[in-house]
């Protein structure tokens, strides 16, 4: 389970200094939207605010809307501190509880290295799906859980993790992928679920750089917010993050540390004509007299 309250303010600053990688991939995920000036964006897991300032809030100009929504506090207030927009909010919420945001309000929607964390995935693409206009956009970067396990860097953490003095008391294959991520198919369906038609699909291999192992570790927990290590006991954390860096130094071939993970990327677009399909044909199979003598 994601925990929200590891976060602090350290973190967040880090996080705001290292995010290149993501804020790469989210500029490519809001490049692949086709926002316009005058739209009405929803950032969810805005974080930081970064993608927003330096991205967003130029291209909808002075007619159109970003709201970003981040759990955390300690990124929200480093998203409004940085925030010179008068087009751009922020606030502390969550993708499971947009009750601020009218039905039928937003134009797209999108959630940046985000859904991974999303703890009831159906009941965000609900209230996601709802708060669209018809035909409204869903970008969305995540890790491909199928292959997650297959990375360089995860093989090593593993391998210190498995160590016999850590048995029983930490499991290796405790990851947010294994615990919340989705398979690109699972991913297919969770929005065809929710009454979107996916118009864009793909597992892409991503190579970031990192300056030296240590800057890794220090991304990977700021932009976990503290989650990175959270499944090894607190007294050991210490000894574990130092043995994962001193590994990760073989890997640094003088011009720092390459590190590669799979993820998903994907458009999808709200589907009202699906959405009443399947409204209608649940309700015919409700009251089907053969389904109510079963039921």
């Amino acid at each position: 389970m994601t925990v929200y309250n590891l976060d602090r303010a350290d973190l967040a600053v880090t996080y705001d200094e290292l995010s290149d990688s993501q804020f790469a991939k989210g500029n490519d995920l809001v490049e692949s939207l086709a926002i316009q000036p005058n739209n009405v964006v929803l950032d969810i897991g805005a974080g930081t605010g970064r993608l927003g300032r330096k991205v967003l809030a130029t291209k909808l100009g002075p007619e159109g809307k970003l709201i970003g929504i981040d759990p955390l506090p300690e990124r929200i207030r480093v998203a409004n501190e940085k925030n010179t927009f008068t087009n751009a909010r922020y606030q502390v919420g969550s993708a499971e509880d947009l009750g601020f945001q009218a039905d039928a309000s937003v134009d797209v929607v999108y959630l940046s290295s985000v859904f991974h964390w999303v703890q009831d995935k159906k009941q965000a693409l609900s209230e996601i799906h709802r708060v669209l206009k018809p035909k409204g956009k869903i970008g969305i970067t995540t890790g491909a859980k199928e292959l997650a396990e297959i990375t360089p860097i995860r093989q090593i953490l593993k391998r210190i993790l498995a160590a016999p003095k850590y048995h029983g008391l930490v499991n290796p294959d405790d990851t947010v992928s294994t615990r919340q991520g989705t398979t690109s198919t699972e991913l297919i369906k969770l929005l065809t679920d929710a009454g979107f038609e996916v118009e864009r699909l793909q597992v892409k291999r991503n190579l970031t750089r990192h300056r030296n192992a240590a800057v890794y570790v220090d991304f990977s927990e700021s932009s976990s917010f503290g989650n990175y290590l959270a499944h090894v006991p607190a007294d050991l954390r210490p000894e574990v993050r130092a043995a994962y860096v001193k590994a990760l130094e073989a890997l640094d071939d003088g011009r720092g540390v390459e590190a590669v993970n799979y993820g998903i990327s994907v458009v999808a677009r709200k589907n009202d004509e699906l959405t009443t399909l399947l409204a209608k044909l649940l309700g015919n199979a409700a009251e089907n007299p053969a389904n109510r003598a079963r039921g």
